[in-house]
């Protein structure tokens, strides 16, 4: 839950509506301050600080508010976009934008010091990096998604993208989403950041309340290292089959230092993972290659 509030977070600081008012009949913000002052959101204290940075904004010490009962605060929180304050109060999406996110902490609203004090001494700091770029014209794009939480450790993803339209995409639903994915980065140092972090939402996701998951999650292991087991060794190496078959087997305890990578000339197109497992496995052997190294925690 902690994870889905910090993403809820995000959503504000990066419009996406394409149906605000064009460009030229909206009005500038005139600085850092009144881009703030937008964010109902956001909650300035006695240490806050706005700031007017090169190329962007920068607030510290602020609060975030998700519920009447539930917070979080944010050591720092810099957004960096060409025309900032003339775009971002269109509502329209930046061709290229970088949200750095320091310090990021639960704040439960118990209205006892003691309860806060208590909760604060177990409190992990998160930090969240979200960059992109993209060129309208050519339809391409470049992403890249690094979380940490100071000891627990980091996932670092990056992607690259043909064909994608980001004037097209619509916040309220993602079904249309489209474009055809190249490379694909993903760096997990993992100290317990999947369990404290992930899981809970994965495995809410995956199973009932009353299931006990544990020969369930046996059986996808074995199911998904089998699939890849399937796959060429022209497309999945031995080595790199090992290594993902230990990786898939530590769900949901994937401790350890790990590096997956997929490239694609041709490229696997979004739409092609709203098909079945058989559509999906014949786009990446069209001429894909997938690598993976890294070993568990000892």
């Amino acid at each position: 839950m902690r994870l889905l509030g910090l993403f809820a977070l995000v959503l504000p600081l990066l419009p996406l509506s394409v149906a605000a008012e064009p460009l030229g009949k909206t009005k500038g913000l005139a600085d850092c301050a009144a881009l703030v002052a937008t964010l109902t959101e956001i909650t300035l204290g006695p240490k806050s600080t706005v700031e007017d940075v090169e190329g962007g904004c920068r607030a510290t010490n602020v609060s975030y508010g998700v519920s009447s009962y539930m917070n979080y605060s944010i050591d720092s929180v810099t957004l960096l976009s060409p025309n900032l304050l003339t775009t971002f109060p269109t509502g329209n999406i930046f061709e290229a934008a970088t949200l750095d996110l320091r310090g990021v902490r639960l704040k439960p609203v118990t209205h006892s010091p003691l309860q806060d004090y208590i909760i604060a001494l177990s409190t992990v700091a998160m930090n969240l990096r979200l960059a992109y770029t993209t060129d309208p014209e050519a339809l391409t794009s470049q992403a890249e998604v690094e979380f940490s939480a100071e000891q627990l450790g980091r996932v670092a993803v990056k992607v690259s993208l043909s064909d994608f339209d980001n004037t097209d995409i619509d916040i309220d639903d993602f079904a249309d989403l489209s474009g055809t994915l190249h490379q694909l980065d993903v760096t997990l140092e993992d100290r317990g950041l999947f369990v404290a972090i992930f899981a809970p939402a994965v495995l809410n996701w995956l199973f009932a309340p009353d299931e006990d998951p544990t020969d369930a999650i046996m059986v996808m292991q074995e199911t998904a290292v089998a699939a890849l087991a399937d796959l060429p060794e022209t497309t999945l190496s031995p080595a790199s089959l090992v290594t993902l078959g230990t990786l898939v087997r530590a769900f949901p305890r994937p401790e350890g230092d790990w590096h997956l990578s997929f490239s694609s000339e041709r490229g696997l197109s979004i739409k092609d993972l709203e098909e079945d497992e058989a559509t999906v496995f014949a786009a990446i052997l069209a001429d894909a290659k997938i690598t993976a190294t890294g070993e568990p925690a000892r």
